[in-house]
């Protein structure tokens, strides 16, 4: 009988370890998870979408950044030569249709540029690049979003200034373009979009990037005033915990983004990268792997249901590449695959020990 009782027993442990070690053998990485995610928004020789469920329409941001993300983890979009092809039939219409547009005309290019590090563009579809940027180029400094345009932003300057490395053509007229950068600069660090307007955290990011591509970057009108304008944007009372190791985009704004962080963490890392809490902006942007899908996703608003995005995913995972902390998505984690088949074989095994533990008790009481 003691004999009988020890099976039991035994079996009784051995059901506990194996409920528990249910997690253990579904775990999977954070990079796992993520690359899933990138692969479930794309739609072969195409590019990608930007989210789950969202419409088929194809997202030339998204497929920039995914492309980026899989090609860090060494792995493959599919059918790559079809996917080329119509990247660079996008392009070619959008200049035959006259529709050219600077930041498709950016993410088309750089995603090319992902696909084949030794892509070179035909010369007449690079000739016509070129004379786009040259004729969004204002005699005073800086570059307009389109050539039927004057208006100058530090956005579209930026921008421009990629597309110019991207097709491998020198820029010219470095010094108006940095003098007119330094010239939306404003009392309190921050940079407009332009000489007449007030500060913004993209802008000043923008104007930061502006001068590390031009190697200016010693140029900033007062270093201390622009880290400081970007640091009073970082969350830093612990008591916040939905926030506190993030980036608010604004004064006013009561959520931190990953967007936002991601700007604000490359921007200070180009100033000054000791001025970064790395160790709290990396788990900040850890909790934001979202466990429905394996992206990642922005806060949202009290019970809102967080939706994972490519883009927002990017963001993630650049602000994890600028902190060297990228080595995190290779840890193991369960909760983004649990489902109700899983719950129900937790709740069937915990209801099986139940039940042997009440026949022991039972069995000893007779």
């Amino acid at each position: 009988m003691k004999h009988k009782y020890r099976s039991l027993i035994i079996g009784t442990i051995v059901i506990f370890l194996a409920i528990n070690a249910i997690p253990s053998a579904l775990a999977k990485t954070r990079q796992y998870y993520l690359t899933s995610f990138i692969y479930q928004n794309e739609i072969e020789g195409e590019g990608f979408t930007n989210a789950i469920g969202s419409s088929d329409d194809i997202s030339f941001e998204a497929t920039t950044y995914a492309l980026d993300i899989l090609n860090y983890f060494a792995v493959n979009p599919h059918n790559i030569e079809t996917l080329k092809s119509t990247l660079e039939d996008n392009i070619e219409e959008m200049f035959n249709n006259y529709e050219e547009n600077l930041y498709d005309l950016f993410f088309l290019m750089k995603s090319l540029n992902i696909l084949d590090e030794d892509y070179e563009i035909n010369l007449d579809l690079e000739n016509k690049i070129y004379k786009y940027l040259n004729d969004t180029e204002q005699i005073t400094g800086g570059f307009s979003y389109s050539n039927t345009t004057k208006l100058v932003s530090l956005a579209s300057t930026y921008y421009s200034i990629q597309l110019f490395s991207l097709i491998e053509k020198p820029l010219e007229n470095i010094s108006i373009h940095k003098n007119w950068v330094l010239s939306c600069y404003n009392s309190e660090g921050g940079y407009g979009s332009n000489q007449s307007l007030g500060s913004t955290m993209v802008d000043t990011c923008f104007a930061v990037f502006i001068l590390e591509e031009l190697g200016e970057i010693e140029a900033l009108n007062s270093v201390i005033k622009t880290i400081g304008y970007l640091q009073s944007l970082y969350v830093i009372n612990s008591a916040d915990l939905n926030n506190y190791g993030g980036y608010l985009p604004d004064d006013y704004a009561q959520i931190a983004l990953l967007s936002s962080t991601y700007y604000c963490v490359k921007a200070v890392s180009i100033i000054d990268s000791t001025k970064l809490f790395k160790g709290l902006i990396k788990t900040w942007v850890l909790t934001h792997q979202n466990f429905i899908d394996g992206g990642f996703a922005e806060n949202t608003e009290g019970y809102q249901q967080k939706s994972s995005s490519v883009v927002v995913s990017y963001y993630a995972f650049e602000t994890l590449r600028i902190l060297d902390s990228l080595s995190s998505l290779y840890s193991e984690i369960w909760m983004v695959e649990f489902n109700y088949w899983i719950l129900g074989i937790v709740f069937g095994s915990i209801g099986l020990v139940i039940i042997v533990a009440i026949f022991l008790w039972r069995r000893t009481r007779i």
